[in-house]
């Protein structure tokens, strides 16, 4: 018999925090978030507690998924423990809303990041230690599995807001590549970034965190794609915004002159017809003064403050349909304490102004 999609899921995802394949090291991270989650880190406990999470799919308002995976990123890794981080941060503060749903990790393998990437040989290998017993070709890489994750989740509830939590920010192509196709033309993407990740593929890599933003304006209308918080490019802003149909914003040009920034954003997305809006969170467009544990942090960023505000005054004015926060590297700040950890903490406030 063919697999239904709640098989599917269970193959493709894990509960909180065990996306990352970790018997020994590392171990205590997720023992600890299982701990604030479901107030238990017992095998039993933690497993019935997530069926049930996926038994309530049809009707949550609002789905949470982490994609623990930073193969897609570049010289300094450790966003695949952003999950646990902003969860654990966040279940520091206060519960969960009730009517969001937290249907854990996609599960990462993580030597691979993409199905297209991968030798055959590889591919029937991780598909016998992923799936034993599955004579289905599921994906086997962690985006690959996102996509596929992702449009079971609508396809159970396409009414549900998604909230993803990166891993590195190739993770959000395989998100948006599925609600692109769910929403189409009146989608918009707000995107807050140090970087403009618009390169068309890295050393031929065509999906890593530096492309994903490139495929996705090729699937948007144009100037959908507006750019918040750039600052270190090879390029001009000029190169940028008059080779691809996006509007930017570059850092410096926003210090000051917040409240108008604000509101040129909202009229320029419902001029250009956006109703339905996706916001793609980038922890290093945030000054790393507040967000330090990030791979690549860039000086001169934007206030916390402004982007909480741009992200609220976006959700009241548009039909918010999705959103991620991604590069977070928790280790990379300084401390393995994730509830007091200054950049998750942050983070965990930008997943509450999503889930509000």
């Amino acid at each position: 018999m063919p697999l239904t999609a709640l098989d599917k899921l269970r193959l493709f995802l894990r509960p909180p925090g065990k996306g990352l394949y970790t018997l020994s090291t590392g171990g205590g991270f997720a023992k600890n978030l299982l701990q604030a989650e479901y107030g238990s880190d017992s095998e039993s406990m933690v497993k019935s507690a997530w069926e049930d999470s996926l038994s309530r799919i049809r009707r949550a308002q609002t789905i949470l998924l982490g994609i623990p995976s930073d193969t897609g990123s570049g010289t300094i890794r450790g966003a695949n423990l952003g999950p646990i981080g902003i969860r654990t941060a966040y279940l520091a503060a206060h519960p969960f809303p009730k009517d969001v749903l937290d249907v854990g990790d996609i599960i990462v393998v993580p030597h691979l990041l993409h199905d297209e990437m991968v030798s055959d040989f590889q591919k029937n290998s991780t598909r016998e230690a992923l799936y034993p017993g599955i004579s289905e070709s599921l994906p086997v890489a962690p985006l690959s599995i996102a996509e596929d994750a992702v449009k079971t989740l609508l396809e159970l509830n396409p009414k549900a807001k998604l909230v993803v939590m990166g891993g590195d920010h190739s993770v959000s192509w395989p998100v948006l590549n599925a609600l692109i196709r769910q929403y189409g033309s009146e989608l918009g993407l707000l995107h807050f970034d140090a970087h403009p990740d618009l390169m068309e593929q890295r050393l031929g890599v065509r999906y890593c965190y530096t492309t994903w933003a490139y495929h996705v304006m090729k699937c948007l209308r144009q100037k959908h794609l507006v750019q918040v918080g750039i600052r270190r490019t090879s390029k001009t802003k000029e190169y940028w915004t008059e080779s691809y149909p996006i509007l930017q914003y570059w850092a410096s040009e926003i210090k000051g002159r917040e409240e108008v920034i604000i509101q040129e954003i909202l009229l320029h997305f419902k001029s250009i017809g956006v109703t339905h809006l996706y916001i793609s969170n980038d922890i290093d467009g945030t000054d790393p003064e507040e967000a330090p544990g990030t791979g690549l942090p860039e000086p001169a960023g934007l206030s916390g403050k402004f982007v909480l505000t741009l992200i609220r005054e976006a959700k009241k004015n548009f039909n918010f349909i999705g959103g991620d926060i991604v590069e977070v590297a928790p280790l990379l700040a300084g401390t393995s304490d994730f509830a007091r950890n200054k950049t998750c903490q942050l983070a965990a406030k930008y997943l509450d102004a999503l889930l509000e």
